[in-house]
C-alpha cells in the first residue's frame, strides 16, 4: 500500500512542498530503475527474479509495471514504457509456458481458474469472463494438491497449472486484477 501513497504524493497536488514531491518522485524512479535492472537480467524481460515466483506472482509483476508506468509519466523515458509492455506481454503468453494468465486474451488463455463462480470444469458453472487474471506461477507456496504434485519438478516460472483445483497457482483475486485494469488502461491511453 505504501507505493500507492507514494504515487499519489508524486503525481497529485497535495499541498506538499516541492522537496517532498521530488523525494516521492525520486523514490518511484529509483524503484523503477531497480525493476529495469532486474528485467534486463531476465530471459523473458520481466521485472521479476527467478526466486520471486510466489503466490500471486502475476499481481506482483503488474504492481511493478504500475511503478514503471508512473516512472514513464514522470520522466518521459521510453525504457520505462517498454518495460510495462514487456510485463504485459509476459502475462499474455510471452513466457516459458506459452500461456496467457488472463482469461479470454492471448493465443492460449487461462480457462479453468480457481474461483467460486467460474468453474465450468466442475459442472454447470459459467466460464470466466475475459480479463480474469490467474495468480500465476508459484514455486514457493505449493499449498494445494495440484501444486504439491509439481513440487520439485518445475522451474519457478513453469510452476503453474490451468486447473480449477489449484488455488495456489490459478486463483483469481481482486488485488491481482486491479493492477491489470490499471496497467491495461494506462497502455490504452
Amino acid at each position: 500500500m505504501g507505493a500507492l501513497g507514494t504515487i499519489t504524493l508524486a503525481t497529485v497536488e497535495t499541498g506538499l512542498d516541492e522537496a517532498e514531491v521530488a523525494r516521492a518522485r525520486a523514490a518511484l524512479i529509483g524503484a523503477a530503475d531497480r525493476y529495469l535492472a532486474l528485467r534486463d537480467s531476465e530471459g523473458y524481460a520481466i521485472p521479476y527474479g527467478a526466486g520471486d515466483y510466489t503466490w500471486g506472482s502475476s499481481g506482483d509483476i503488474l504492481n511493478r509495471a504500475m511503478i514503471l508506468a508512473v516512472a514513464h509519466d514522470l520522466t518521459g523515458e521510453a525504457r520505462y514504457r517498454e518495460a510495462v509492455v514487456d510485463a504485459t506481454d509476459y502475462l499474455l503468453g510471452r513466457n516459458v509456458l506459452d500461456q496467457s494468465f488472463v482469461s479470454g486474451w492471448g493465443a492460449r488463455p487461462m480457462q479453468h481458474p480457481h474461483h467460486r463462480f467460474w468453474a465450468p470444469s466442475l459442472g454447470d458453472y459459467p466460464a470466466p469472463p475475459a480479463g480474469a487474471l490467474s495468480g500465476g506461477p508459484n514455486a514457493r507456496s505449493m499449498a494445494d494438491p495440484v501444486a504439491q504434485a509439481m513440487r520439485g519438478t518445475c522451474a519457478p516460472q513453469a510452476c503453474w497449472a490451468d486447473d480449477v483445483e489449484s488455488y495456489a497457482l490459478n486463483e483469481v483475486a481482486v488485488n491481482w486484477n486491479a493492477p491489470l485494469v490499471w496497467v491495461a488502461a494506462w497502455l490504452d491511453q
